[in-house]
């Protein structure tokens, strides 16, 4: 067996193994948290688009992985749409799948005519294929960098999914030095390399990802993006700096107390990664104590100082029991005051008269 077939079986087998790798996290998490769906419809869209050649294939090695890798991109979309909850990709990562697909749609008809022989619909959607799984992992990482809560996606699936393009490129290597076998295909080389040196990059920023701050469950975030060369070119831009906000889950669902809307939070994280969000509590709390000290020199009845509902409804019984102890007026008497006293109990002198 030649060295090119031994490479070329290592990068099918870690494409499988990523596959399975996924199908396996999500039914044993029973979650689908932080797996992009734009990015599993760009497979299934990448691998129906290949393998036109699917009932024609003759080679019962090339037939089963062509016929998994379809099933199982379609079986990942299905378990993810109607199986379990998954993550809701925010409108940015659609816009971004958008030009991820256009452009690769765009590109395309230019790349066949300029690198292949033969021209046709056929080529036309093969090239489509290798320009649009080069770049289609883009929604994935822009998810896993928005995503602070745990996921199904791990090390070992990136691992798997980024070596098997790395093993496709010594197969190229090799069957280019071998005058003997059949050139590798050019749009498949430069794509391949452009796919690789995504994921390569990746794996750096991932590597050197401030793990105390993603003790939450976070896999990379905007801080580690920007460490990257190729990525924070594409995740830098200003576009993607203004998603940095929270979500409407995590907000008050009518803003701030008293009706007003809350300020910009301040960084949950300090500057070594160290976490200071316990302080900032404290910190609030202190805040809004102090503007309310303003108020505390006017004189404020003690009942506007309640907090507690029973302390206020057992102070307003303590009222009631206090006017039932008055004494009243008999029920027989009129209300109407004497002919000849003084309602102010002052009198007009009628005693010193003679009568």
């Amino acid at each position: 067996m030649t060295a090119w077939n031994v490479f070329r079986i290592l990068g099918d087998c870690s494409h499988l193994l990523s596959k399975c790798i996924l199908i396996f996290a999500i039914h044993r998490n029973r979650s689908a948290e932080g797996v992009s769906m734009i990015t599993q419809a760009f497979y299934a869209i990448v691998f129906c688009t290949r393998y036109t050649d699917f009932f024609t294939e003759t080679s019962s090695w090339n037939y089963f992985f062509k016929l998994f890798y379809i099933l199982s991109s379609f079986y990942i979309i299905i378990i993810m749409r109607w199986l379990y909850p998954r993550t809701r990709e925010k409108e940015i990562s659609w816009k971004l799948g958008a030009v991820v697909l256009m452009g690769s749609l765009f590109i395309s008809p230019f790349t066949m005519l300029i690198f292949e022989n033969r021209w046709g619909f056929l080529t036309w959607m093969y090239d489509f294929s290798l320009i649009l799984e080069s770049v289609c992992v883009l929604p994935q990482l822009l998810l896993l960098r928005q995503t602070n809560v745990p996921t199904v996606i791990d090390s070992f699936y990136l691992l798997t999914l980024g070596s098997y393009r790395a093993f496709y490129i010594l197969n190229w290597i090799l069957r280019e030095l071998d005058v003997n076998d059949r050139p590798p295909n050019p749009v498949s080389v430069i794509f391949g390399i452009i796919q690789t040196a995504l994921y390569i990059d990746f794996f750096w920023v991932y590597y050197t990802r401030q793990r105390v701050k993603l003790r939450a469950g976070g896999i990379v975030d905007a801080d580690d993006i920007r460490r990257g060369w190729l990525l924070n070119r594409i995740f830098g831009h200003r576009r993607f700096q203004a998603v940095e906000t929270e979500d409407e889950e995590s907000a008050p669902a009518l803003g701030g107390s008293n009706g007003i809307s809350s300020q910009p939070r301040r960084s949950k994280w300090g500057s070594r990664g160290i976490s200071i969000s316990a302080d900032d509590g404290v910190h609030e709390h202190e805040q809004r104590r102090g503007d309310h000290d303003d108020f505390d020199d006017n004189p404020v009845d003690p009942d506007a100082k309640m907090k507690d509902p029973d302390e206020l409804a057992r102070a307003l019984d303590d009222d009631d029991d206090d006017d039932e102890g008055l004494p009243t007026s008999g029920a027989g008497t009129s209300s109407r005051p004497e002919p000849n006293k003084n309602t102010n109990g002052v009198s007009n002198g009628s005693e010193w008269r003679d009568s």
